[in-house]
């Protein structure tokens, strides 16, 4: 994907009124936030959605731009919303009748935006919108704050760039790290339960950019509840989880939970940690709460595994599906589940070692791989699961098949 040369932001110059739809995640809220400060708040309002909302949110907004007049005084932001094929359409006819009507648009992202292996960005160009598109692995926040930001907002591009895994939380930015876990988790909650907490946070960050996020007392309150409730989710997996591996070299795992439906946005985080716990790529199924003929899908790598999940993810073909190399989540349906697995599984006889991130202990890995092994042989052949009383202890397993299943033969 091609990166847009940014413009000299001294050119720029902001319109009287700001309407800002970003990403419901910290690099979301940040990117927001960039962008507002540059506004009287007054004049500011913040929609936040996902990829899969954005089209009827923008759709929506069509017949409030109809006075000229009015629209002559609007800019539009979208930040750190990826676009899918499953609404592309409607994003592109409600962005085109937007600019017709004098409505100023800009976009600015990093996702990959394909599907079937071809970019999305060329709807998006044909509305005449004003693009961003910055290298993928790149913070949205980091490339709105080379357009609009200012001395001020460098800290929530360090939020955001941070929250996002641009750049590593080493102890250089120690002094972040309670505060950051803090405010993802009352993001996370917020965006699953209260819409309002995430414009109320917002406005506050472009009050003040250096918000003690580790002593606030809303976010605090946000993120015991969040935690909470992603611990006992965790908790769940780890007991009713069924596991298939998908793949050894390198390590695939799929983990299905079809029993709850109050994931919410803990499900990255979920097969996040199950990623690092188990040293694999984690394809996370749960149910699709909008669609009862659906699976909701996310994948994650572990920090040792570097397997792209961008392509991973997309060989599902599923219209509903987005994300990066690093994280990717996908919509699909029932009937079409195991033949997307059998695609990842004959995928990934075709990779090749070394599976190591760089920079990341080899022996402590290989160690772990060991026990790993010596533990195996100690299991029952078939997919039982254990309850646990210590959340996180060497004695939390969860039972997986002692033999590699050729899901080619299921199709």
């Amino acid at each position: 994907m091609e990166e847009v040369i940014l413009n000299d932001q001294k050119e720029w110059i902001p319109r009287q009124n700001a309407i800002i739809f970003g990403d419901e995640d910290v690099d979301g809220i940040t990117s927001a936030a960039i962008v507002g400060h540059r506004y009287n708040l007054e004049n500011v309002e913040f929609v936040f959605v996902n990829a899969r909302t954005l089209g009827n949110k923008l759709h929506e907004r069509i017949n409030e731009f109809q006075n000229l007049e009015k629209n002559q005084e609007i800019d539009l932001f979208i930040v750190d919303v990826g676009i899918n094929k499953a609404n592309i359409e409607i994003i592109e006819k409600s962005l085109t009748i937007l600019v017709k009507n004098n409505v100023r648009v800009y976009y600015f992202d990093s996702h990959s935006n394909k599907y079937k292996g071809k970019p999305l960005l060329l709807h998006l160009r044909r509305t005449n919108a004003n693009i961003f598109h910055g290298k993928i692995g790149s913070a949205a926040a980091s490339i709105v704050h080379d357009f609009l930001g200012a001395e001020e907002t460098k800290r929530l591009r360090l939020l955001g760039a941070l929250s996002d895994r641009e750049l590593s939380l080493t102890k250089r930015y120690k002094h972040e790290k309670n505060g950051l876990r803090a405010l993802q988790a009352a993001v996370a909650w917020g965006a699953w339960k209260d819409e309002a907490f995430l414009d109320m946070i917002t406005r506050r960050l472009i009050e003040n950019p250096n918000l003690d996020c580790e002593n606030d007392v809303d976010i605090s309150k946000y993120a015991l509840v969040a935690n909470n409730h992603r611990d006992n989710l965790l908790k769940h997996v780890l007991r009713r989880g069924k596991v298939l591996e998908i793949s050894q070299t390198p390590r695939i795992l799929a983990v299905m939970v079809l029993d709850r439906e109050d994931f919410g946005k803990a499900r990255g985080t979920i097969a996040g940690r199950l990623a690092g716990e188990w040293g694999g790529a984690i394809i996370l199924i749960t149910k699709a709460v909008s669609d009862e003929d659906a699976y909701a899908v996310t994948v994650r790598n572990s920090y040792s595994h570097k397997l792209d999940l961008e392509v991973l993810g997309q060989l599902s073909r599923t219209k509903n599906s987005g994300g990066s190399k690093g994280a990717y989540r996908l919509t699909i349906k029932k009937d079409s589940l195991f033949i997307f697995l059998s695609k990842v599984q004959s995928w990934s006889r075709n990779l090749t070692a070394p599976w190591f991130v760089q920079n990341s202990n080899r022996q402590k890995f290989k160690r772990k791989r060991r026990n790993f092994k010596s533990n195996k042989q100690n299991r029952n052949k078939n997919n039982v699961s254990k309850d646990h009383d210590d959340l996180g202890s060497e004695n939390d397993e969860i039972e997986i098949e002692s033999e590699i299943i050729d899901l080619t033969d299921l199709e």
